[in-house]
């Protein structure tokens, strides 16, 4: 006998796991657009010392480069052009994952599809990979890492993290209960 499922969407209320992982996932959404905006906004006003840091923070960064990023900006104005520039096309790329994020989590996750709490978690510990990667080649040219800014930059997997494990518990919520009985043969 074949089971019937039923395919409504479960309601969704913000005070439950389901919408505080819809919550935490949205803001790290808006958080990637800020920044994706804020970011190369900075630089072109301000120079590459702008932010605080380009890759990593301004103190590591210049480590890297030999001098400072302020030293570039004033010093080296096409060095400084290029870094300014390529930071615009990282900061493309954020913009793009920043709407993608924000369009599963609220069209999908919001409806409680499974599908979307995974591409979400994947969509935000993707970067951690790369991190791992430039953390290395810092290490590898001569750049003493504190551990606290390698703990910190690691942190931002938190979020994702957190979220899935909330969605997790939302969904098992929000599922529970949905199988209807079984259907009639006829």
């Amino acid at each position: 006998m074949m089971r019937a499922i039923d395919t409504k969407t479960p309601e969704f209320r913000w005070r439950s796991w389901l919408g505080a992982s819809v919550a935490v996932f949205l803001l790290y959404g808006a958080f990637n657009a800020f920044a994706a905006i804020y970011v190369p906004l900075s630089l072109h006003l301000g120079g590459p010392a702008a932010t605080g840091g380009l890759v990593l923070t301004d103190a590591l960064d210049g480590a890297l480069l030999g001098r400072t990023l302020d030293t570039i900006g004033r010093t080296d104005p096409r060095l400084a052009t290029y870094l300014v520039t390529f930071m615009d096309t990282m900061c493309a790329q954020m913009m793009a994952f920043a709407i993608v994020e924000l369009a599963v989590v609220w069209y999908a996750l919001r409806r409680a599809r499974r599908w979307a709490l995974w591409a979400a978690l994947l969509g935000g510990v993707a970067i951690a990979p790369y991190y791992v990667a430039i953390l290395l080649t810092y290490a590898r040219a001569g750049v003493e890492l504190a551990p606290s800014s390698v703990a910190l930059i690691l942190s931002f997997g938190a979020f994702p993290i957190g979220a899935t494990v909330l969605g997790r518990l939302g969904l098992r919520e929000a599922h529970a209960g949905r199988r209807i009985g079984e259907a009639s043969s006829s």
